[in-house]
């Protein structure tokens, strides 16, 4: 994903928060970019962040006690504000912003998530379309009339408004009535022509006048006679076309270019967490994330690092046939905050190491479809789509509205344990039947 209008930005600690709202705004039609899904494996964060940021127009920043002691969320502060993208301040917890933040946000509008979620999301979405000129900005109340009981006062004042704008027209219309506006036009350089093999003299150049220098009476100039562009030339290459060099002549000294200069190494990460990231990237490999994941279960790209080996696995033929059969598949999500937790239970199917389960009926509310590949080591990933069959349950999202994710897991024998990638941290269960 290259970037988006609405760039969420939040502290790796607030992941699950940031990954919820994304949900809730992109299922209200507000495309989004979020790190901990559109950084792909291997690609510089930084560059990501940068590259995300100039592309957008609006910045949600995720605000909490997290967010209030950032480094980094005060560095994309800063770049939203010199690529002039629009932040908008949401507070997910009730917390007063320090010093840096106060001066950054004296004269935004804050939008409270903690108070009422659905009511605020609305707001946010109807703020976001706005900024985006999506949507005719809310109109201010106008001030009620006053009623007049004279109802020749009110045809008097009318009158005296007709003949006030007809003297303002009169005015502008009547200096430009006799004295009509010469049309523009636009002075084009004179016809250049090629250059015959003499080279044309140029005039004398003219000295500036000084302070004390009288200006040439006007006198009436005698026919000019034609002049022919031509087009400049080194007088080396003239020559070259006229005249051969002597036999004796030394070869002309060519300035030898300078030489570019060395690239400069870019320097390693002070951060370990940032470097063993950086090192797990660029191997691009199931290997290398799984040594990033295991070194940091809770680092700052945890969440990317999952994602990354998921598309690894989705991405290749699946080989672990050794599982095929019917599983058992149970998915639970717990509560977050005032939403309540679900749980669904239902058959999946692996064949040739593929993995497919639906609960419910396809696309209608309260459905889920889960589709995975295996391996023949027991790792698996898998995509889904859940409809939303209650806002309680679904984050303040709207009946009917779809949610993707990503999942991962692992099959020893006759069972399986996973958990999801994104958002709520819902988790699966598997049992061979």
């Amino acid at each position: 994903m290259t970037g988006a209008p609405v760039f969420i930005s939040y502290s790796s600690k607030d992941r699950q928060i940031a990954q919820t709202l994304c949900q809730a705004l992109e299922a209200r039609g507000q495309k989004c970019w979020i790190a901990g899904r559109d950084v792909r494996a291997g690609e510089n964060f930084q560059e990501a962040i940068v590259r995300a940021l100039r592309e957008a127009r609006v910045m949600v920043l995720v605000f909490t006690s997290n967010a209030n002691n950032s480094e980094e969320i005060k560095k994309e502060v800063v770049l939203a504000g010199r690529h002039h993208v629009t932040v908008v301040p949401v507070r997910a917890e009730d917390v007063i912003p320090s010093d840096a933040f106060a001066y950054e946000f004296a004269t935004r509008q804050w939008i409270d998530l903690f108070q009422d979620w659905e009511q605020q999301i609305e707001q946010l979405v109807i703020q976001i379309a706005q900024i985006l000129g999506t949507a005719p900005p809310t109109p201010l109340p106008l001030p009620k009339a006053q009623k007049s009981s004279d109802p020749s006062k009110m045809t008097a004042m009318a009158l005296v408004a007709v003949l006030l704008c007809a003297g303002a027209a009169l005015a502008i219309w009547r200096p430009w009535q006799h004295e009509p506006v010469p049309p523009v036009v636009a002075k084009l350089p004179p016809p250049v022509t090629q250059a015959a093999a003499t080279p044309v003299e140029a005039p004398a150049p003219v000295p500036a006048p000084t302070p004390d220098s009288k200006p040439a009476p006007d006198t009436k100039p005698a026919s000019p006679k034609p002049v022919v562009h031509a087009v400049a030339a080194p007088a080396a290459s003239a020559k070259a076309v006229t005249e051969k060099p002597p036999a004796n002549a030394a070869a002309p000294q060519v300035a030898a270019a300078a030489p570019a200069p060395a690239p400069v190494p870019a320097a390693a990460p002070a951060d370990p967490d940032e470097a063993a990231w950086q090192s797990a990237g660029s191997a691009a490999s199931r290997e290398g994330l799984a040594q990033y994941l295991k070194n940091y279960p809770a680092g700052h790209h945890a969440q990317e690092a999952q994602l990354a080996m998921a598309n690894l696995i989705l991405g290749s033929p699946a080989t672990g046939r050794n599982f095929d059969g019917n599983w058992q598949t149970t998915w639970t999500c717990p509560n977050l905050g005032q939403y309540p937790g679900y749980t669904y239970q239902f058959s999946g199917q692996v064949t040739d190491g593929a993995y497919h389960g639906l609960r419910g009926t396809k696309g209608q509310p309260s459905s889920m479809v889960l589709d995975g590949k295996i391996e023949s080591d027991g790792m698996a990933a898998f995509t889904g789509e859940v409809i939303v069959g209650s806002s309680l349950v679904g984050l303040g999202a709207a009946r009917g509205t779809p949610s993707d994710f990503h999942a991962v897991a692992t099959f020893q024998n006759s069972s399986a344990s996973g958990r999801r990638i994104e958002g709520r941290a819902c988790t699966l269960l598997f049992q061979r039947q």
